[in-house]
């Protein structure tokens, strides 16, 4: 079975690739091969485990040990790492959007789709810019993103694990880099995909 994850940010938005725009800024958004901005599926499923850990720590009923079943565990100097038995697509814009965006009229507007925030260090005492420390990064505007949820091949998921990640999204509410400062603001929802 799979699910489609949707995600529907309401802020500007900057998932990084590590890149930069040399003088203009200083982390770019990760973009996909059509120059379109997509949500890495590692950084997704970082954060459902880290919202099913904290279930599972919380004392939810039925999320004892799911985030290490789901999605795996790392090897730490008394356990070895484990496969989870879940895989996670990158997060992308819905089909009709990206072929559109790909036409000869979208792809005029595809720089549109991102913008620029700038940030400089203040001193202390007396409340001015220090000298070379403006900052800028580069951030999507807010759209819906589309992510697949679906077993690995060859591993079987406990039942009802799409409903117990649904149990879950409420308490994920920002997604990508700068999330406690206010961008990456979101609201995620999980749906079953029929076959």
């Amino acid at each position: 079975m799979k699910a489609q994850l949707t995600i529907d940010l309401k802020s500007y938005w900057h998932a990084g690739g590590g890149r930069d725009a040399g003088s203009v800024y200083d982390a770019v958004v990760q973009r996909d091969p059509n120059g379109l901005p997509v949500l890495p599926g590692r950084h997704l499923k970082g954060l459902l485990r880290d919202a099913v850990a904290r279930a599972g720590k919380w004392g939810w009923e039925h999320f004892d040990g799911l985030a290490d079943t789901l999605f795996g565990r790392s090897a730490t100097d008394d356990t070895t790492s484990t496969r989870g038995c879940l895989r996670i697509s990158d997060g992308i814009l819905p089909e009709a959007q990206r072929r559109w965006l790909a036409s000869t009229k979208g792809k005029k507007l595809r720089p549109a789709l991102y913008a620029g925030l700038y940030a400089t260090a203040v001193k202390h005492e007396s409340g001015t810019a220090l000298d070379n420390c403006l900052r800028g990064i580069e951030v999507a505007i807010p759209v819906k993103l589309q992510a697949t949820i679906e077993p690995i091949p060859g591993q079987t998921p406990p039942d009802n694990w799409d409903e117990r990640i649904r149990e879950i999204l409420p308490l994920i509410d920002a997604v990508g880099a700068h999330r406690s400062r206010g961008i990456g603001r979101a609201e995620l929802t999980l749906e079953k995909v029929q076959p």
